[in-house]
C-alpha cells in the first residue's frame, strides 16, 4: 500500500516567513529603543551638568523685602541628582519651606529647555523655562494657586558658594512683583569652582561621598549619584574614564 505523506499547502509555506519577519521586524525595534535609551539618559545628564552647582547642602535665609528682616525666615535644602528608569533628573528638599518641600528638575524639549515640578503639602506646580544669557534658570508657570510664585529665578554667585532664588508673583501679562527671596549659602563652602577638589565619578561635580569598588576608593557628589554607582560600578567607571579622556582631546 502507498503511503501518501502530507506537504504543506503553497499557502501553508507563505505563512512561515510571513510569521518570521513579524518577529524579526518587533525584535529589531525592541533592540533599538533600548540602546537609545542609554543615549537618551547621557544627553539629559549633559544638559543638567550645567545646574551641577545646584547639587549640594545648603542654609538659607528668606526676605520678603531686601535688607529687611521684617517677615524673614531660615530654611535648609538638599540638591541631589536620581537616575532612574534610563532617565536622568535634579531633585531638591526644603526644610521649613515658604513655598515648596520637593521638586524635581528635568531637562525637556530636546534638552534644550528645563521643566520642573514643584511641591508643597497642598499644591503641585509645573513651572517650564531655561538659561539666560547670564547662566541664571528663569522658569515660568501660567497656573499657579494666589499663595504660590508664577516665576522662579535661580542664579549663582561667588564661584557656586552662593545661591539666589527669587520667586515673583504676575500682575500683567508679563510683568512680575517679587514676593520673596532666598539667599543659600553652600554648607562646607570652602569647596567651589576654581579650588582644588575631589571629583564626583558620576557627574564631574564635588565628589564629597566615599564610594568603593574592587578595594578602591572614589567618590560621588549627592546620594542619587552614590545609587547609580553602586548599582552598576564598573559601567559608572567606564563612562567616567570615556570623559575624562574626552575632556583631555578638547583641551588639545
Amino acid at each position: 500500500m502507498q503511503v501518501t505523506r502530507w506537504r504543506p499547502s503553497h499557502r501553508h509555506r507563505l505563512r512561515r516567513p510571513k510569521l518570521r519577519g513579524r518577529w524579526l521586524v518587533i525584535i529589531l525595534a525592541t533592540l533599538m529603543i533600548a540602546a537609545d535609551r542609554p543615549a537618551e539618559q547621557t544627553s539629559e545628564k549633559e544638559s543638567l551638568s550645567k545646574l551641577q552647582d545646584y547639587v549640594g547642602s545648603w542654609r538659607g535665609v528668606g526676605q520678603v523685602r531686601r535688607g529687611s528682616t521684617k517677615g524673614a525666615w531660615s530654611e535648609s535644602s538638599d540638591w541631589a541628582w536620581k537616575f532612574k528608569d534610563d532617565t536622568a533628573s535634579l531633585t531638591f528638599k526644603v526644610d521649613d519651606a515658604k513655598y515648596f518641600n520637593t521638586g524635581t528638575l528635568r531637562a525637556i524639549d530636546g534638552n534644550a529647555a528645563y521643566e520642573l515640578l514643584a511641591e508643597s503639602d497642598n499644591s503641585k506646580v509645573k513651572y517650564l523655562g531655561q538659561l539666560d544669557d547670564a547662566g541664571m534658570l528663569v522658569l515660568k508657570s501660567a497656573d499657579v494657586p494666589s499663595d504660590k510664585p508664577a516665576r522662579i529665578s535661580i542664579r549663582q554667585v561667588a564661584d557656586g558658594k552662593r545661591m539666589l532664588v527669587l520667586f515673583e508673583r504676575r500682575v500683567g501679562e508679563d510683568r512680575y512683583l517679587r514676593m520673596a527671596e532666598v539667599g543659600y549659602t553652600r554648607k562646607g563652602s570652602n569647596f567651589g569652582k576654581g579650588t582644588n577638589y575631589i571629583e564626583c565619578v558620576v557627574t564631574g561635580g564635588v565628589g564629597t561621598m566615599p564610594v568603593t569598588f574592587e578595594g578602591k576608593t572614589y567618590y560621588v557628589c549627592c546620594t542619587g549619584c552614590r545609587d547609580y554607582f553602586n548599582d552598576d560600578p564598573a559601567a559608572a567607571l567606564a563612562e567616567y574614564r570615556e570623559r575624562k579622556q574626552q575632556e583631555k582631546q578638547d583641551s588639545k
